[in-house]
């Protein structure tokens, strides 16, 4: 009977370094990345419900708008009915006043119920008939009605009443005769403050906010209050500019331009009515209660990440002792290589470099009977772009040609190069024509969006002219005298007046 014992492989210096290394930072890691998505599923769970609780308040805010003004509406239609029915004599004038006084007792919200004759006088009040002498033909609403026939409702900008001297809102009617012409309006007015004292009882924080304003950005009604609430118009805010032209309701994190303050907002447009509905809570009331949260995490988390980085540091030391040699060999071997297969000036490839990668491609694509594909590339008129900005304008041109080219080559085994001068050359391992002009095409085209100015050039900037060849018979010929037909073609693009590819 034979024992076999376990056989243990010694790790080398190296392996056993990474091998802590990984250890500590698969750790820490692994905290992170479950603090972070408990952190942001909080988040968003908070703000889910900020959406869900600012969406009832524009709710409500919507709903005591629509009564306040449907039930003025109903009242305006049914009066200016009855004036265009039965006239506006002396006798109907003082009937009307009697129903207007009644009238405004009915509907919640409204303060003062007019009609006014074709010419703006006041025919009949809900106050008394001393205010008959008025005239309101200056007014907005007054004016909208005389040049309009529209007969739906008219809800008004802001202004001061002439009865009360309150900010009120005019919801507004136009009276017809029986042809058709204007013969007055109805008018009905809502203060400011009705609505004001609505949202004070709304449960939003202290730096919250709900407003009600035309659908043309002016406010009809804002809670906290701005001093200039009858001027203030929010057609630049981003509710109006950018979210109710794609939607008339919805939710967005928006910063106010009336006070600075970002706050998680919806808003709502009223059907049927010019108004839009708004309210919104301070994203730092919302996010108050999760930064504490925060806080302890972070400190919990970065105490056990300290400590592990601290016993790892003393093991990782001794070991990294035993590699400090070999970094030094291979970091000085590693500049050695890039020195002998980099451009100096572009940190493209050099010449030396493409043609091995070209050996090597062209050997490999010969084995596979694969197709390979080279672009040459040169800048046009440089000559005169050195002449007129000089040289080191000339070689800053070249890196920014030469990050242009790398930028449009992407495949790994793709090798864009330095071939001589203002030259560049592109490798396409495994590409087809098609696939290599496209290629060409987008470096041409990324140049002309870059537009470093060439005054001597025609085009007024930069540009490239590009030379294309792919082949899948590379048994057949040489590489030599593959980029002979790369150099042709290029010039035929020069030929052809620049700033083009051939292939």
């Amino acid at each position: 009977m034979t024992l076999s014992l376990p056989i243990y492989t010694r790790l080398t210096p190296k392996a056993l370094s990474l091998s802590l290394i990984g250890f500590i930072l698969l750790v820490c890691f692994s905290l992170i990345l479950a603090t972070v998505w408990q952190m942001a599923k909080s988040s968003g769970e908070r703000v889910d419900a900020a959406k869900i609780t600012v969406s009832n308040i524009v709710l409500a805010a919507e709903q005591q708008a629509r009564d306040t003004m449907l039930q003025a509406d109903n009242t305006l239609r049914d009066l200016a009915e009855r004036v265009a029915h039965d006239g506006s004599g002396p006798d109907q004038q003082e009937r009307l006043a009697k129903l207007l006084a009644r009238q405004v007792n009915n509907i919640e919200g409204v303060q003062g119920l007019f009609i006014f004759d074709a010419h703006g006088n006041w025919m009949a009040n809900s106050f008394s008939e001393g205010l008959h002498t008025k005239n309101n033909s200056d007014r907005a609403y007054f004016v909208y009605h005389r040049e309009h026939d529209d007969q739906s409702i008219h809800i008004g900008s802001i202004v001061e009443s002439r009865t009360t001297g309150e900010m009120v809102i005019p919801i507004s009617r136009r009276i017809e005769t029986a042809d058709g012409a204007f013969a007055g309006v109805a008018l009905a007015t809502v203060p400011v403050s009705y609505f004001q004292s609505f949202f004070k009882r709304v449960d939003v924080d202290d730096e919250g906010v709900i407003f009600l304003a035309l659908d043309n950005g002016e406010l009809l009604a804002r809670r906290p209050t701005v001093a200039a609430l009858m001027t203030t118009n929010l057609s630049k805010g981003e509710i109006f500019s950018r979210y109710l032209p794609q939607s008339d309701s919805g939710t967005a994190v928006i910063k106010s331009i009336v006070d600075g303050i970002e706050r998680i907002y919806a808003y709502r447009r009223l059907a049927g009515l010019p108004i839009v509905a708004a309210a919104g809570v301070s994203y730092e009331h919302v996010f108050a209660p999760w930064w504490s949260y925060v806080y302890q995490s972070v400190a919990l988390v970065g105490s056990i990440i300290l400590a592990l980085a601290f016993l790892g540091s003393l093991l990782y030391r001794q070991i990294q002792q035993l590699l400090v040699a070999e970094r030094e060999l291979k970091a000085i071997r590693k500049e050695l290589e890039v020195i002998a297969h980099t451009d100096g000036l572009t940190s493209l490839a050099n010449r030396r470099n493409f043609d091995l990668a070209m050996d090597k491609e062209w050997k490999r694509a010969t084995r596979n009977q694969t197709s390979i594909s080279v672009i040459l590339l040169d800048i046009d008129l440089f000559k005169q772009y050195n002449d007129h900005y000089g040289h080191l304008s000339g070689d800053d041109c070249l890196v920014r040609v030469a990050n242009l080219i790398a930028a449009n080559v992407n495949r790994p085994g793709d090798i864009a190069a330095r071939y001589g001068g203002e030259e560049f050359v592109v490798l396409l391992p495994d590409t087809e024509l098609a696939g290599a002009v496209m290629v060409a095409e987008n470096i041409r085209l990324s140049l002309l969006d870059a537009k470093i100015p060439h005054s001597a050039s025609p085009f007024g900037v930069v540009t490239i002219s590009s030379g294309v060849v792919s082949t899948a018979k590379t048994g057949e010929e040489n590489h030599k005298e593959f980029l002979i037909k790369a150099d042709r073609l290029l010039y035929s693009a020069k030929a052809q007046g620049r700033n083009r590819v051939a292939s």
